[in-house]
């Protein structure tokens, strides 16, 4: 696992998330909870002016509510697909850093990506992926309750697409223990 590295910017008591907050500036993927104008506070000017903000529903301790600016706004309809921020609810954003020229000077800021929503979703195991697991499971002396406590879910057909070849090789070294057993033992 790589140890989340501290940008230079990067301040914890900031209200709103930037650039310096992405975990080693990489992109993240999160989904949005709501999105609306809300009156955010300028502290330089000491004055406030209406913002359309997203809040996410992820829960990292580093997630903030987001000023997004119309450059990302205009990208949040293409990839969500919604013309009305209420729309948007439950949609997920691909968000990472890229550059923009302010007062002619090249400076970081936040960018949502532009990828679709069906590659963002997560992807669960298919029917036929399901029935190879439970194939192979009753050839072991585990069982589907076994596998859905291990990943966290409540059937089979929870489980993510991503974790579907690592049971497929835990359970063939299994079947394979098994039969070593019972050859030793006949």
């Amino acid at each position: 696992m790589t140890k989340t590295k501290t940008h230079w910017l990067h301040n914890p008591n900031k209200n709103y998330l930037g650039h310096a907050e992405l975990p080693n500036g990489e992109d993240v993927v999160l989904t949005i909870a709501s999105a609306g104008w809300e009156a955010v506070e300028n502290p330089v000017l000491n004055t406030k002016e209406e913002k359309r903000v997203i809040r996410f529903s992820d829960n990292h301790k580093w997630v903030k509510p987001w000023i997004c600016n119309v450059t990302n706004a205009k990208m949040v309809m293409k990839v969500t697909g919604d013309k009305y921020i209420e729309e948007s609810v439950g949609k997920k954003l691909k968000i990472g850093i890229s550059q923009t020229k302010v007062k002619s000077q090249e400076v970081d800021c936040l960018r949502v990506r532009n990828v679709s929503q069906s590659s963002l979703q997560v992807k669960k195991i298919t029917d036929e992926q399901t029935i190879e697991i439970q194939e192979l499971l009753g050839k072991t002396d585990k069982s589907a309750a076994d596998i859905c406590l291990a990943y966290g879910v409540k059937a089979l057909k929870d489980l993510l697409a991503s974790s579907h070849a690592g049971i497929l090789k835990t359970l063939k070294r299994l079947v394979e223990t098994n039969k070593e057993v019972i050859n030793e033992n006949t």
